[in-house]
């Protein structure tokens, strides 16, 4: 039993040395492509998990840009702080209080949303989180799995209807969820929620990632018909996520000096969805994974429709109460 553990633990550590050099390998410098003035001018970003890092850089630039911004985020103080940015600057916006961990916290995010503004063009999914110890929510979630994937999930469902409206009436709306390159873990379709298998942080973590890739992808042909488009991203090793999570040994010795030479920051990160949110030559972009502006190909699996449509189903069963 210790063997066959350790052997487990063994081929998890490859399996994130691998993710990072093959991001390593990925990693494409350039000189960031200037979008034009002030195209977001009258429409509206949502943005969660907008306190710090990439969040916080993609909320400032679209503001920048003519974007009225509304961020959802747990701490009022940040959140504050990150409104008074966005006004210093010269821009508008407004936040929402919400522990997104929390599915009830998600649905009246949602519902706080709906009464701010009759319009919404853009919506970010950026919260997450990696745990390196297993935690469970009030509501009997693992933590990972509540925050990364069923928080989205539920709060894009929420807000569909609306999105729906301002695509009949304006033309287009635009979903952006936050995916990684370390989505290339298989589903547990037995215990999606970890509550029989052994807890693995990485395993936790990418099979989050993969949900959210997956659920892009079965979104984008729900949706196809309506104006709005559902597009995933991986941003890139950004330097204040790296040095923040909580890694175990020896990916947190590891990680942050791979950072230090292939990491980007938040500055550097948002340049992507700041593109995708708001750039006309990213118009009609549906379905895909992208990074640095490019179109990408996600990991096989995930691609898998007979699943995504699985994954869509069993989802919405976990979710019954709050839908």
């Amino acid at each position: 039993m210790r063997a066959n553990k350790a052997n487990s633990a063994d081929r998890q550590k490859r399996r994130s040395f691998l993710a990072l050099f093959l991001a390593a390998a990925d990693l494409q410098r350039y000189t960031k492509k200037e979008t034009n003035g002030k195209n977001m001018k009258d429409k509206t970003a949502v943005i969660t998990g907008a306190t710090s890092g990439l969040g916080r850089a993609t909320a400032l630039q679209l503001a920048q840009k003519g974007a009225f911004v509304i961020i959802v985020a747990r701490s009022n103080t940040k959140a504050n702080e990150v409104i008074k940015e966005i006004e210093k600057a010269g821009g508008k916006g407004q936040f929402i209080i919400s522990d997104l961990s929390s599915m009830k916290d998600t649905k009246e995010a949602a519902e706080s949303i709906a009464k701010a503004v009759d319009r919404w063009d853009v919506l970010i999914n950026n919260a997450g989180a990696y745990f390196p110890k297993y935690r469970v929510t009030s509501e009997g979630f693992e933590s990972t799995l509540a925050l990364n994937y069923l928080s989205p999930f539920l709060l894009t469902h929420h807000l569909i209807e609306q999105m729906e409206q301002t695509a009949s009436e304006y033309g287009e709306v635009r979903i952006i969820n936050i995916s990684s390159v370390m989505h290339k873990d298989p589903i547990n379709w037995d215990d999606l929620n970890y509550k029989e298998t052994t807890y693995n942080s990485s395993s936790t973590y990418y099979q989050s990632k993969h949900l959210l890739t997956s659920f892009t992808y079965y979104l984008s042909r729900k949706l196809k018909e309506t104006g709005i488009t559902v597009n995933c991203i991986h941003p890139g090793f950004v330097k204040t996520a790296l040095a923040q999570s909580d890694y175990p040994f020896p990916m947190n010795a590891i990680v942050p000096i791979v950072g230090f030479f292939i990491g980007e920051s938040p500055e550097q990160a948002a340049d992507t969805p700041v593109w995708l949110a708001s750039s006309n030559e990213a118009k009609g972009i549906n379905g895909e994974y992208v990074h640095h502006r490019k179109i990408k190909k996600s990991w096989p699996p995930t691609r898998d429709e007979d699943a995504q449509t699985r994954l869509f189903n069993v989802t919405q069963g976990m979710l019954g109460e709050w839908l």
